[in-house]
């Protein structure tokens, strides 16, 4: 299978890298900057199945390059696209005192970066059968769970991106497509932090599992690491 997965220079996106070549399978890895993903390079060095692609998703230009790059490294298209690419926002900031720039920063990353990825790779994964889209989502985008103001740019973001999900999956049904929104899990992570419960190689594992065993069924749900339901 042919996976690209976006915002692969550490944390769940090198541990998505890791385990799907480990598995033998051909991995384009989306980056910012390259040259600040050493570990990601010397993954590559090692490993033939990887290939390494520069992308920033909220730039056209680089979207751009970016398509003119996978038309070479992957003519044949693409089986799963995995949108792992995403921005926490600030921590400290509530609803009472998020500001337009804050919003905007996360919306514009969170979402308008995993419209943009989409748009431009949907004629990869038309040019094969398995047409998958996975896009890393949170909890903390529940509207049915959320209680609090606590990081509102972050959660607004999330929101957004379930919602963008469940269009997706509406509208390329008619295509056999198969769109999802995945929880990893609080993960330990840069984002994540030491404290989290779980490693970043039990997440992506869990995930895997369910990535790789998706069914026509499975289009426009959210769900966990675990594959439990999750309320929207």
């Amino acid at each position: 299978m042919i996976y690209l997965v976006t915002g692969a220079a550490r944390g769940l996106g090198l541990e998505f890298v890791k385990q799907l070549s480990a598995n033998g399978h051909i991995v384009i890895a989306t980056v910012r900057n390259p040259h600040h993903a050493d570990e990601l390079r010397l993954l590559a060095k090692e490993n033939s199945n990887i290939r390494i692609i520069t992308l920033d998703t909220t730039k056209s230009e680089s979207v751009k390059a970016a398509i003119k790059e996978l038309d070479v490294v992957a003519p044949n298209g693409l089986d799963f696209l995995i949108n792992n690419s995403g921005v926490s926002g600030s921590d400290g900031l509530t609803a009472e005192n998020t500001t337009a720039q804050e919003y905007l920063r996360v919306f514009e990353t969170n979402v308008v970066g995993t419209s943009n990825v989409t748009q431009a790779f949907l004629p990869f994964l038309h040019r094969r059968n398995t047409r998958r889209i996975i896009n890393i989502t949170s909890i903390l985008g529940s509207v049915e769970n959320t209680t609090d103001g606590y990081k509102s740019a972050y959660r607004v973001s999330k929101a957004a991106e379930n919602m963008l999900t469940k269009v997706l999956a509406g509208e390329l049904k008619k295509d056999d497509f198969v769109v999802v929104a995945i929880h990893p899990g609080w993960v330990q992570t840069d984002m994540g932090g030491k404290d989290a419960p779980i490693t970043a190689r039990q997440s992506i594992s869990g995930m895997l599992e369910r990535i790789e065993n998706l069914k026509s069924e499975h289009n426009g749900t959210f769900f966990d690491f675990e594959g439990k339901a999750l309320p929207w």
